[in-house]
C-alpha cells in the first residue's frame, strides 16, 4: 500500500468516528458505523505492521539473500526470537522477518553472519517437510525448516558489453 492509501484509511476512520459521534440520526442507524470503526482501525494497524522495515512474521522467500541477523535468546519472561534481514529475489530492498527462537536456527544464523562478514553471499532455502515432520528424503526434520547456503559470486559485466 502506498502512503496515500494509509492517509485515506485514516481519514475514513476519522470520518466514521465523527459521523458516529455527532450524527443526528438514531442510535440504531449509527450502530453499523460504530461497528465498522474499530474494524477499520484494526485493518489499518495490521497493514502498517506489514510495511517494509517492520518485521514480518512470515518466513523469508526462497532464494533471498542474507543481509543480517539478530538473535534474542529466550529468558524466563520471554520465548526469544530471531530477526533476519533478507533481500528477496528481484528486489534491492531488504525485508525484516521475525521468527520464533530455535537453537539450531541460531547456530545457522551465526554461521551465515560469519560467512557474510567474510565476503560470501548467503542465500536461504526452506526445507519442505511432510506432515509427520520428515524431509522429502526421509530424515527427521530439525526445528526450523530454513537452511542457509553460499551463493556463487555475482557475475561482473564484461568490459565493453552494452
Amino acid at each position: 500500500m502506498t502512503p496515500l492509501t494509509y492517509a485515506a484509511c485514516f481519514l475514513a476512520l476519522a470520518a466514521l468516528t465523527g459521523i458516529a459521534a455527532t450524527g443526528h440520526t438514531s442510535w440504531l442507524a449509527r450502530i453499523p458505523l460504530l461497528a465498522a470503526t474499530p474494524l477499520l482501525a484494526i485493518a489499518v494497524w495490521w497493514q502498517l505492521s506489514q510495511r517494509d522495515g517492520w518485521p514480518a512474521s512470515s518466513k523469508p522467500t526462497n532464494g533471498s539473500v542474507f543481509v543480517a541477523g539478530v538473535v534474542e535468546s529466550p529468558t524466563p519472561t520471554g520465548p526469544g526470537a530471531i530477526y533476519l534481514w533478507m533481500q528477496p529475489p528481484g528486489t534491492n530492498t531488504p525485508r525484516a522477518y521475525r521468527l520464533p527462537y530455535d537453537h539450531g536456527l541460531e547456530q545457522r544464523v551465526t554461521r551465515a553472519a560469519h560467512a557474510s562478514r567474510t565476503g560470501a553471499r548467503v542465500g536461504i532455502r526452506a526445507i519442505h517437510t511432510s506432515h509427520r515432520g520428515r524431509t522429502r528424503s526421509g530424515e527427521q526434520a530439525p526445528g526450523s525448516p530454513l537452511r542457509f547456503y553460499k551463493l556463487p559470486p555475482p557475475r561482473l559485466p564484461t568490459k565493453g558489453a552494452p
